[in-house]
């Protein structure tokens, strides 16, 4: 198959990569295929999640990625440069690896002094107010990160990877320890973070959970190691008829930040919401609803950048 050329612009670009580990058999020559034949490319500011049960490479792919393994064939490109030091980037999971008895802010002083000793042009900060406060930490120096409940440990570990000034951040498995609140604050999270311009590779086995709260904007599916078609991600989204779509909007933009117009109907990303809670938030603020109904929206035609 014909691989077209990846824009200068992308992030990542992976181009017929194949990833083989030897066996855990001490004295044992085998080798397993992690990876096979994948080609893809990741632009900035896009949240692509990579599916697949256990076994399927996702953890292999995130490695590679993140420049911590190398292929066993084809190339890898980080903005173009084979050194992945061009993008800075990190990997994640879902809590910090330093010890729980390390406060919020010493968990952060120490990982920007490991960063500041593996790259001579990142300076080890020295206040993490801003940083906190950007990632939803505000107030929250002191609390040993033992203490903390599982959104705010992907928090740290996000504003840890933030240090690093990446252009990519690959995560493992962020929402595994997330209950449903959680996992809806994890995307506003990930989702600010893309906002930035920083691509995300999401890698998970709730394929599902992620569609439920829209926050993938591609799918990668791989399955013993190859890659399916990759997918243009849907959102479900709630549609409103209502009499006044000015009116409407004006009363609920400031409490439905994602709300849109389409026409005369407005539509509302679901996002782990229900609608019947988006149709009583309607009646509260005094927006009345002629029809409503639960529909299926894109996220943006599939990018003419390479995949498999």
């Amino acid at each position: 198959m014909h691989t077209p050329v990846a824009p200068a612009a992308a992030v990542l670009t992976f181009e017929h990569v194949s990833r083989r580990w030897r066996a855990g058999i001490l004295g044992s020559t085998r080798e397993a295929v992690a990876l096979d034949d994948l080609s893809f490319a990741v632009l900035p500011g896009e949240v692509i999640a990579v599916t697949g049960a256990a076994g399927a490479g996702k953890s292999s792919l995130l490695l590679l990625a993140a420049g911590q393994a190398a292929a066993t064939a084809g190339s890898i490109h980080w903005r173009g440069s084979p050194d992945p030091g061009a993008v800075r980037p990190q990997l994640i999971g879902a809590r910090p690896w330093e010890y729980n008895f390390l406060n919020v802010r010493q968990a952060l002083a120490f990982h920007a002094d490991v960063l500041a000793l593996k790259d001579d042009a990142l300076a080890a900060p020295t206040r993490f107010v801003p940083l906190m406060a950007s990632v939803g930490l505000r107030g929250r120096s002191r609390t040993r990160l033992g203490q903390l409940d599982a959104i705010d440990r992907l928090r740290v570990v996000v504003a840890q990877a933030l240090l690093a000034a990446p252009g990519l951040i690959c995560c493992d498995e962020p929402f595994a320890f997330c209950g449903p609140e959680e996992r809806r604050q994890g995307v506003r999270l990930l989702r600010s973070v893309a906002d930035r311009g920083i691509a995300l590779l999401l890698a998970t086995r709730e394929e599902s959970t992620l569609a439920a709260y829209g926050l993938a904007d591609r799918t990668l599916p791989l399955e013993r190691g190859r890659l399916g078609p990759v997918r243009r991600a849907t959102r479900s989204v709630l549609e409103l008829a209502v009499r006044s779509p000015e009116d409407a909007m004006a009363r609920l933009a400031s409490r439905l930040p994602s709300l849109a117009r389409r026409g005369r109907r407005l539509r509302v990303p679901l996002l782990g919401s229900t609608p019947e809670a988006i149709l009583a938030l309607c009646r509260d603020v005094g927006v009345r609803v002629r029809a409503s109904r639960v529909a299926e929206e894109g996220l943006g035609p599939l990018p003419a950048y390479p995949h498999r």
